[in-house]
């Protein structure tokens, strides 16, 4: 039987290495995105014909996402050792895909790392059990099947993270934003960014209207779906659980054995800033982009497969993904189909239970999972 496993002993498996954080990386990775973003921006309004310009936008939606990861790693405050340089480089990261940096930096640092997995608290993909999906609507029912699969991946983070957390977030959760202070700065500079996309897309395209409405929505439409795509994949998989009882869950069992590490080649993984390496990510937000690849095989080393989910992307993997991954019985750990049959086995926590608990309470193990400089 193997000792419990504490949040301390679970970073312990890091090299103390994977936690520098270098000014000089920090700037050049942020000045690499933001060359790339402002080059595939431009290209837009110079291309010659609107087939031109909506591949060259597509591109341009991808590179959104580049600069977004950039931003995600200063909004924890790793990609670069200054607290204060991290904040606005993470504000100006974040404009070109419309998010404002208080909103991001209280749903996903202190909810999605903090809570991760657990019903309720998590706010990112939660699945319905097959009582509240029978108790929708026909309309929201057809949503919430098209939430999973390939196309609903761009309304699933376009409807229930970027509007409903990042714009228009409840009175309840604006609370906790607005303790912060920014979020009416942040929330204005994001809004008032598409205006300037559309005047500088008007001024080098010599006055097409085309070139604005193409160049400012669908690089938007793109991110939304890329990163939809890529955050699905974290937190659902047939072997994540997901968990509603406070007492079950886990530092271990949420950023250990619920956050999925998707092998892409090298070269997509290098394009993406590494963010697919996600285990070592949830283990410690300190570690920064360019030093992931490491920390993530220290932790596949450590803990093995059977509590590291490892898969190579498949697009037969990810239809599978979508098939089984419907709705969840929280009492049986397992996932069912939108028809509530049992999709994969059931899973008994309790014998689980050496590698479960972390000697923590939840209150303490969430603080120090969300311990990110703000």
């Amino acid at each position: 039987m193997r000792a419990t496993v504490t949040v301390k002993a679970v970073r312990a498996a890091l090299p103390e290495s994977s936690r520098e954080r270098s000014t000089v990386l920090g700037l050049a990775y942020f000045g690499a995105a933001a060359v790339v973003y402002a080059t595939s921006f431009a290209s837009i309004a110079l291309a010659s014909s609107a087939v031109a310009r909506i591949g060259l936008a597509l591109v341009n939606g991808l590179a959104v996402g580049i600069f977004f990861i950039v931003g995600h790693d200063a909004c924890h405050g790793s990609l670069t050792p200054n607290s204060t340089l991290n904040k606005w480089l993470g504000r100006i990261a974040f404009l070109p895909s419309l998010h404002p940096y208080s909103a991001w930096e209280y749903s996903h640092n202190a909810l999605h790392h903090g809570f991760t997995n657990l019903r309720g608290k998590d706010p990112v993909y939660c699945p319905l059990t097959v009582d509240e999906f029978r108790a929708l609507s026909r309309v929201e029912q057809r949503f919430e099947r098209l939430c999973r699969s390939w196309i609903g991946m761009l309304p699933l983070y376009l409807c229930r993270i970027w509007w409903r957390l990042e714009i228009r977030p409840s009175v309840e959760h604006r609370a906790h934003i607005d303790k912060r202070g920014t979020f009416g700065f942040d929330r204005s500079i994001v809004l008032a960014f598409p205006v300037l996309q559309c005047a500088v897309l008007y001024g080098l395209s010599a006055g097409s209207f085309a070139a604005c409405a193409i160049g400012v929505l669908v690089p938007f439409l793109t991110f939304n779906w890329l990163i939809g795509f890529a955050t699905f994949q974290h937190h659902t998989h047939p072997r994540v659980l997901w968990y509603r009882d406070e007492a079950e869950w886990s530092f271990f069992r949420a950023q250990v054995q619920s956050t999925v590490h998707v092998e892409f080649p090298r070269w997509i993984e290098v394009m993406l800033n590494n963010i697919m390496e996600h285990t070592a990510h949830h283990v410690d937000t300190k570690v920064p982009l360019y030093r992931l690849t490491n920390a993530q095989d220290a932790i596949e080393a450590a803990f093995g497969e059977e509590n590291v989910i490892t898969e190579p992307f498949t697009f037969v993997g990810m239809s599978r993904t979508f098939r089984t991954c419907q709705l969840y019985d929280y009492d049986a750990h397992r996932w069912l189909s939108f028809d509530g049959n049992p999709t994969t086995e059931a899973r008994s926590l309790e014998a689980e239970a050496q590698w479960g608990s972390t000697g923590m309470s939840l209150p303490e193990s969430a603080a120090f999972a969300a311990s990110t400089p703000m």
